[in-house]
């Protein structure tokens, strides 16, 4: 992961926890060559739009196209509930934008498919970049994965990105307008910029295959990945609360496997507690904001000890116990622990992991994480170990396989 394995998978995906509600455990297999719908930007008030060809323009209302020259860059607003191209106005609704000769730009950045500009609120909207699927499995491959890295670990990703890209199409997306987000919220997307001759074959060799759990060919599941488990992966269920327990995504002890990432061993971290009261209460009112009902970290008090309350069978912390100066106690998940920890941190002071242990002595004045392992949320498939196990001269099915137990290889489409 270019950058998942660089950044800490989650500031954004942290504040808003993925399965923070309840979800399906799968979804039925698509039974042709899908579309995915992608939301590049939210809430914008502009976008540079732009194309190397002549571009169709359609409005729901009034869905007859017209052709425009962009050029490189068009200025697209809305005001007043219409959409204006620099000083043209076009009308009002659900704006759409063709190329069918060329490419579309966005931000001078170029995509595959075509645009969705959605309105969202006085003078804001959302841009969705809707494209067939193998496409965008091409622009998210190489974004997740070193560039050197093995051409089966590749393959496995290309299927991993595709199972998950089409769950979320088939579960959460069925209620709004887009499926994934084209950051660490799902999985980075770089559009064209991103694909790479090893993302695309790795893309078109793995084809319409996805991962399925049950009876006869089963349905696709929730295929979480990320960097590095640091020797044990934690199951879905604990990593994000509301979700069910599915064995393709239970935990798993794996050694070594992963221990060529630097990040295998970390710490220790230390944070004062009046620093780390700030962060929680911040997250908290993050989230409050996302879910739009009072957290009841938004307005704890100073943290006065933290402790790991429970672990998986395999001793990766699952939940974390806070308890500030009231005496008042805070049950987390041990994800959304790190999520807080890491809310509005400086560089160097945020945790790789919930993987580690925690030192929250009320007789001390600040938190020591330690003896910490991994990078991100540890669930599904660990990156690192797919290399490693590809390097080991394992097939992509067997890597696979291995990462998502019990699960099975179907060809969709």
């Amino acid at each position: 992961m270019r950058q998942s394995l660089i950044l800490c998978l989650c500031t954004l995906a942290l504040l808003l926890p993925w399965g923070c509600s309840e979800q399906t455990p799968s979804a039925s297999i698509p039974a042709n060559n899908p579309r995915i719908r992608v939301l590049l930007l939210d809430d914008a008030t502009a976008a540079d739009i732009g194309s190397d060809a002549t571009a169709q323009i359609s409005l729901d209302a009034s869905p007859t196209p017209r052709l425009l020259r962009l050029g490189p860059a068009a200025m697209l607003t809305l005001s007043g509930n219409i959409w204006r191209i620099g000083s043209t106005p076009l009308g009002s609704g659900i704006l759409t934008i063709q190329s069918p000769d060329g490419v579309l730009l966005l931000n001078r950045s170029a995509y595959r498919g075509f645009f969705r500009f959605i309105p969202a609120g006085p003078g804001t909207f959302d841009v969705v970049n809707d494209l067939d699927i193998e496409d965008y499995i091409q622009g998210v491959v190489a974004c997740e994965m070193y560039h050197d890295w093995q051409l089966e670990a590749y393959k496995a990703q290309a299927v991993a990105s595709r199972t998950y890209a089409l769950y979320e199409a088939r579960s959460t997306g069925m209620g709004r307008a887009w499926d994934v987000f084209a950051d660490q919220r799902s999985q980075v997307y770089g559009a064209i910029a991103g694909e790479t001759d090893q993302s695309r074959f790795a893309a078109q060799a793995t084809s319409g295959i996805v991962l399925t759990y049950g009876p006869g060919d089963g349905k696709i599941f929730k295929a979480y990945f990320s960097s590095c488990c640091g020797g044990v992966s934690q199951a879905a269920a604990d990593a994000f609360p509301g979700e069910p327990y599915l064995p393709p995504l239970s935990e798993q002890y794996r050694g070594a496997c992963c221990s060529a990432s630097k990040y295998f061993n970390w710490g220790p971290i230390t944070v004062s507690k009046s620093e780390l009261t700030r962060r929680f209460r911040l997250w908290g009112q993050h989230l409050a904001a996302g879910i739009g009902k009072p957290v009841p970290e938004a307005t704890m008090a100073n943290i006065y000890r933290m402790d790991v309350q429970s672990a998986n069978r395999y001793g990766r912390p699952t939940r974390v116990l806070v308890t500030d100066t009231r005496g008042i106690q805070y049950s987390l998940a041990a994800e959304d622990m790190r999520a807080a920890t890491n809310t509005d941190a400086q560089t160097g002071s945020t945790l790789p992991s919930s993987f580690c242990k925690i030192n929250g002595d009320p007789n001390l004045d600040s938190v020591t994480f330690f003896d910490g392992h991994g990078f991100g949320h540890g669930v599904g498939m660990c990156q690192w170990c797919a290399e490693a196990r590809a390097q080991a001269g394992e097939s992509t099915e067997q890597i696979l396989l291995a990462s998502y137990p019990g699960a099975k290889l179907i060809r969709a489409y």
